[in-house]
Formats: structure tokens, C-alpha cells, sequence
């Protein structure tokens, strides 16, 4: 398996994402955006404003991307109002940039194929194929590896018919990284030597020295380390003499990684030095990270494993504080080599089980990617239909306004021919039945053109109409795939903890590395954590259940204090467990007026929660009482109370985890579903927690008859 691969894939991907602009730069930084601004205030031709937009629009790549939308639509209405068609195309691929940089994949793929298809009409080479690129690029960060290359092909037709070089190189790299990332490193190799030869006849020293570095990574994977040292050593040279630290920096880790293919471990913490000190001086975190993560691995093997230890929880630090799921799994991988070579198995299993959460969440959010894509070639099915049906519609409006246009040109006619016999009138008075016939035509002509505004009007309501409904299904889709979203992000996530934690343990007792003292306390704890599972599915479960169809609220007069007692009674064990003092204080004539079996899931929720977060000896009080004409149940503890951080979002759906006094798992879902409950039956609910002195939930309720 060729050394941290996936590391070197997203490295890839960032160069190409550099090329990808390299055709249109987006490195303007706010200064010279403000300038742009000031020179726009000024008078000039239009011809000179139609470029300041450009360069306006373009500069606000780096700075505001909605900005940068914002002016590429002024910059797309002057070129229409000048009929400068190259400037059109260009403005619908600079929208698109503005999504892509947003993330928002799908509404730039539809601006990318808007500037493609527009440029194709008007036989724009150039920008058609950087729309096509765009487009390739867009597939690219889908996972639509095979629509990406073949745009990428396309586009590379066309630059090559135009000799384009830079547009051809860059292609060839593209294609090469899209390859690579198949794992298919020796296709990927042709199309990056490809890109070598280009640049080298071109004589771009920037392209040469990132295409050699492209080919060493494609021997690196084939664990043909001499090969690779040899391009490494090529593309650092070059490096070196234009002083581009950050090449110098990739080139130096990639001779680290061979070298460790080499078990060379020495001349590969050499050059993994270099690197980070050049890479801390650009600031680059990811790069460092990936970098310390190479120390961990060189230390690993050359047994030097406090070392491993060290660089590898660097680089953990490092990757989370910039979220990088990818780098976070490595460190982790490297950190529990070390620990586990070292005999810590504590720490080992401790890492280990993060190891499998993080790619748990790594295939979750793949899963969610595919699903994305699936959803969103649906959706760009629906929007064809819809530009077609628009087209129609524009069509037949154009046809309207022809007829409009006929009808005014003859009634400039008839109005000469009229005021041509007026004049005549006087001289001859029998022109005045040829009068009358004119008056006639006239009063025939505005009916009909009169016929034809009602039509206008007729089919303007109907476009009107087909838009509401569009945006309303629009929202309703929307709010349906969010909710599919957090179900599924929820549902993978809280659902594969218990089973990694225990496909870990058995991992471990396999190897004969854990007692059976301590595989029954864990077991104990395993067991604990599959019970709250279950509880917080059949939590999740009514809570989509009623996101997708609705609360269905029977209210009744029911006793609180009855209510409370067998709520009680259902926890028992685990009162006894944690030797809990539970008590309930309500008075025996309080009485609620809703729907039972839902205030009785909202009681053993909130008791749920006390129980499991409160220690060993805690107290835990369930009080009601009867305040302006209100059921007010409390339930309070002596717990740990709740910090103000997780108090903001205790009612959100933003998906945290949190650890009971024992390790039980608990999540903000069975929260959400009281709130959702308590509301549906007229009452509201809240809490009081300062942090050390207990928790207090309450909530009100209509006050029922008392039988």
C-alpha cells in the first residue's frame, strides 16, 4: 500500500484546483478590489466599463464570491445591451465560479452548461472550452469521475484545435489527477508526462516542476521509490532556483515518503524537516499536517515510537482545528501503531475507537455525496424540462410580438391615410363614405389588437402561475431532502458507535490483549449503550414520523401524579444501579389536559436524562403544581448541571453527542421530541442550569378536571 495515498490524492486535487483558474485567475486581494470600485464611480465609455466589470468580477473571486456574482450579472447585461457575445458566455462561467467556490456544486454546474451551450451558438472556442473544464472540474469534486473526464476530453479537443497550450497542459493534468485518484496511477502517469512535454516545449517552469512532482507521486504509489526520488529530486531543483517555497516544501516530503519506502528512515526525517520548516513559514496547516503525519509514520518504523507519538498527536491537533476528517483518520492510524507497539493498549483502544468513528463519518459523508449526486441529476432532468417549456413560451411570446409590431405599422398607416383625408375632406364631400369605410377598418383593428392583449395578459398569468408552483414544489422538496439529510446523518452516526465500539473490544479480546475483569466491565457498558441506542431509535423514529406526517394529538384529563409514578417505576434498575434518591412530591389532585401518551414520553425523557448524567448519590425531584391556571411539572436534579455553551443548543438538531456519569451515550433528539410534543399540546417547556448546582426542567400543560 504505497505511503499515506490519500494524503498525496488531496494534494493533487489542490494543485488542480489552482490550475483548474489558472485560465481565469481569481488571486486579486481587497486593495485592488477597492481600486476596481473607485474606478467604476468615474464616467467612461461603456466598451471601457463592460472590462472594469470583468476584472471587478473577477477580482471578487478571493474576496466575496456573492459579490462576485453580483457583478457578474451587471457585467452580463452591458455586454447583451453592446450584443458582445464572448462577454455573455464569459459572465455565465464567472456565476458559475461564484457557486463552485460556495460549494454549491449543482447551481454552478447550471451556469457552466449555460456559458457552454451559449458559446457553442456563437462559436466562442476559448470559452467553451473553459466552460467544459468547469464543468469537468464540478464532476470531479461529485465523485463523477467518468462525466468529469469525459468534459475534460471535450474541452481538450478544443484547446488543442485552437493550440491553446496552457488550457491543453492543464487538461492533461486533470485527467491525470482523476485517474490517479481511481488508483489507476499508471494511466494517471501518461497524462501527467503529457503535461511534462507540454510545458517543457512551452518552457513554463511552474507546470514543469508540478508535473514532475505529479509523476514522482504516480511511482510513489507503484512503491517504485528510485523513479520517484529521481522526479522528486528534479521538481525540488527547479523549485529551488524560482524560490517557490511551497514547491520546495511538497518536493521535500515526497523524497521523505520514498526514502521511507526505502527504510531509509534518517534521510527521511532529513528532508520531512525541511519541509516543515519551509511549510511553517508559508503557514500552510494542511500541508503541515500531512507533513507531521510523514514524521509519525518514519518514527513508527524506525521504532522511535514517544516520537511517533508526539508528531502524530501534532498533526491530530492541527487536523481537527482545521477540520480535516482525511488527515484526522491518518493520525490517528500512526497513533495507534505507536501505542500499541509500546504496550499502551489503553491508549491504543482509546485512539482506535476514534479511528473507526472518524471513518464511520467519512463513509457517511461519501454516502450523503452519492445520494447529493443522484438527487441532483434528478433535479437538472426536471430544470431541462422546465428551460424547454420556458423556451416555448418565450417563443410564442416572440410570436405575439411580431403580430403586435404588424398591427402597429398598419395602424400608422391607417393614421396617415386618415389624416390624408381629412384634409381632403372639405375639398371633396364625397370622400365621406371612404371616410366612414377607414373609421370602420380602424375600430375592427384596435378589437383584434385588444383580442390580443387579453391573450398576452392570458398566457403572462399562466407563466406567472407555473412559477408559484415551481417554487413551492421547490421549498416542499427542499424541506423534505433536509429532513432525509439529518435522518440519515443521524441515523449513521448514533446507530454505528455501539457496533464499531464492539467490533473494537472483540478485536482486542481476540488478540488476548484484555482481561476478563475488564472485558465484563466493558461489556456492562456496551450493554448500557445498545439500551440508550435502542431508546434514542424509537426517539428518532417518531420524531421523522412526525416531521413527515404530523402529530396526531388526542388530549384527555389524566392524574400527574399517576403519570410520574410509572415513569418512575420504568427506570427502577437504574435508579438502583446509580443509587439514585428519586422522589416524586406532586399532589394527587393535579390533574393535565393532553394527550397522555406523549406527556408520558416527555417524563421519561427528561427523567432519562437526569438519571443518566447525574453521580452516584445524586437526588432527583418531580414536583407539579398549579399556576395561572397551568400544570407546571418539574423535574429537578442535582447533577452536573448544563455549561452555556451546550445549554444554546440543547433544543437544535445539530448533531453532538454527549457522555453520561458512566459513559452512556446521549443526543439531543430526545430534547427536540419533548419540545415538539409539549408544543403540539398547547404548553411550552424550558430549564434552569448553572454548572455544579443541578438541573431544573419544567413544562406547562392546560389544567384538566379534577374527577
Amino acid at each position: 500500500m504505497p505511503y499515506l495515498l490519500p494524503s498525496v490524492n488531496r494534494l493533487i486535487k489542490f494543485c488542480l484546483l489552482i490550475l483548474l483558474f489558472a485560465v481565469n485567475p481569481c488571486f486579486a486581494q481587497i486593495t485592488k478590489v477597492n481600486e476596481l470600485q473607485a474606478k467604476l464611480k468615474g464616467t467612461m465609455p461603456d466598451t471601457a466599463r463592460l472590462t472594469l466589470l470583468k476584472k471587478l468580477s473577477t477580482a471578487y473571486s478571493a474576496v466575496d464570491p456573492e459579490k462576485k456574482f453580483y457583478y457578474a450579472m451587471v457585467y452580463q447585461t452591458l455586454a447583451k445591451k453592446l450584443n458582445n457575445h464572448e462577454a455573455v458566455a464569459d459572465a455565465y462561467v464567472q456565476m458559475g465560479v461564484s457557486y463552485g467556490i460556495r460549494s454549491k456544486i449543482d447551481t454552478a454546474l447550471t451556469y457552466f452548461n449555460l456559458g457552454y451551450n451559449y458559446a457553442k451558438t456563437h462559436g466562442i472556442k476559448i470559452t467553451e472550452a473553459r466552460a467544459l473544464a468547469n464543468i469537468g472540474f464540478a464532476y470531479n469534486r461529485l465523485g463523477d469521475y467518468r462525466e468529469a473526464i469525459n468534459d475534460y476530453f471535450k474541452a481538450l479537443a478544443i484547446y488543442k484545435d485552437i493550440k491553446f497550450e496552457l488550457g491543453t497542459n492543464q487538461c492533461y493534468t486533470n485527467i491525470g489527477s482523476i485517474y490517479y485518484d481511481m488508483d489507476k496511477t499508471d494511466i494517471a502517469r501518461t497524462y501527467f508526462i503529457q503535461s511534462l512535454n507540454g510545458y517543457t516545449k512551452s518552457k513554463n517552469d511552474m507546470g514543469i516542476a508540478a508535473a514532475l512532482f505529479s509523476v514522482g507521486n504516480c511511482y510513489l504509489a507503484n512503491k517504485e521509490s528510485d523513479k520517484a526520488i529521481s522526479y522528486y529530486t528534479k521538481s525540488l531543483q527547479m523549485r529551488q532556483k524560482m524560490g517557490d517555497l511551497n514547491g520546495i516544501s511538497l518536493a521535500r516530503m515526497g523524497l521523505g515518503r520514498a526514502y521511507m519506502q526505502q527504510k531509509k528512515y534518517a534521510q527521511a526525517i532529513t528532508n520531512l524537516d525541511s519541509a516543515l520548516k519551509n511549510i511553517r513559514t508559508l503557514g500552510d496547516k494542511y500541508i503541515e499536517a500531512n507533513v507531521l503525519n510523514s514524521f509519525a509514520d518514519a518514527y513508527n518504523g524506525s521504532n522511535n515510537y514517544n516520537k511517533a507519538i508526539d508528531y502524530g498527536k501534532q498533526a491530530l491537533s492541527i487536523a481537527r482545528n482545521i477540520k480535516s476528517k482525511g488527515v484526522s483518520y491518518e493520525a490517528m492510524d500512526k497513533l495507534v501503531t505507536a501505542y500499541h507497539k509500546k504496550g499502551d493498549l489503553e491508549n491504543a483502544f482509546k485512539y482506535q475507537t476514534q479511528y473507526v468513528l472518524t471513518k464511520d463519518s467519512i463513509q457517511e459523508e461519501r454516502m450523503l455525496k452519492d445520494i447529493s449526486l443522484i438527487e441532483m441529476n434528478r433535479v437538472r432532468s426536471e430544470n431541462a424540462d422546465l428551460e424547454k417549456s420556458n423556451q416555448e413560451i418565450a417563443s410564442q411570446n416572440s410570436d405575439y410580438l411580431v403580430k403586435i409590431n404588424k398591427y402597429s405599422t398598419a395602424i400608422i398607416a391607417t393614421s396617415v391615410i386618415l389624416a390624408s383625408a381629412i384634409v381632403f375632406l372639405g375639398i371633396l364631400y364625397r370622400r365621406n363614405q371612404s371616410k366612414q369605410a377607414t373609421n370602420k377598418l380602424l375600430l375592427k383593428q384596435k378589437d383584434e389588437i385588444a383580442l390580443i392583449n387579453n391573450e398576452l395578459a392570458m398566457l403572462n398569468e399562466e407563466v406567472i402561475t407555473q412559477m408559484e408552483l415551481s417554487n413551492a414544489q421547490n421549498i416542499e422538496l427542499e424541506r423534505l431532502n433536509n429532513i432525509k439529510n439529518k435522518f440519515f446523518s443521524i441515523i449513521s452516526h448514533d446507530l454505528r458507535s455501539p457496533l464499531s465500539t464492539l467490533q473494537t473490544l472483540l478485536a482486542v479480546y481476540r488478540q488476548g490483549d484484555i482481561e476478563e475483569k475488564e472485558l465484563g466491565e466493558l461489556l456492562v457498558k456496551l450493554e448500557d449503550t445498545i439500551l440508550t441506542t435502542g431508546n434514542f431509535l424509537d426517539n428518532l423514529l417518531e420524531w421523522s414520523k412526525n416531521q413527515l406526517e404530523g402529530m396526531t394529538v388526542n388530549p384527555v384529563d389524566f392524574n400527574v401524579s399517576d403519570s410520574i409514578d410509572e415513569n418512575i417505576h420504568l427506570f427502577k434498575t437504574k435508579i438502583e444501579l446509580k443509587q439514585l434518591k428519586v422522589n416524586n412530591m406532586t399532589a394527587k389532585n393535579i390533574t393535565a389536559f393532553a394527550d397522555r401518551d406523549m406527556i408520558d414520553l416527555v417524563i421519561r425523557n427528561l427523567l432519562s436524562n437526569s438519571i443518566k448524567f447525574c453521580n452516584t448519590g445524586d437526588e432527583i425531584t418531580l414536583n407539579a403544581g398549579i399556576k395561572n391556571n397551568r400544570a407546571v411539572i418539574y423535574i429537578k436534579d442535582t447533577g452536573p448541571g448544563i455549561s452555556r455553551e451546550e445549554s444554546e443548543k440543547l433544543f437544535s438538531l445539530e448533531h453532538t453527542l454527549s457522555t453520561g456519569t458512566q459513559g452512556e451515550k446521549g443526543n439531543h433528539l430526545g430534547l427536540i421530541l419533548c419540545k415538539d410534543m409539549i408544543v403540539q399540546n398547547n404548553g411550552t417547556i424550558g430549564f434552569e442550569s448553572h454548572p455544579g448546582q443541578g438541573t431544573t426542567f419544567w413544562f406547562d400543560l392546560p389544567v384538566g378536571k379534577v374527577s
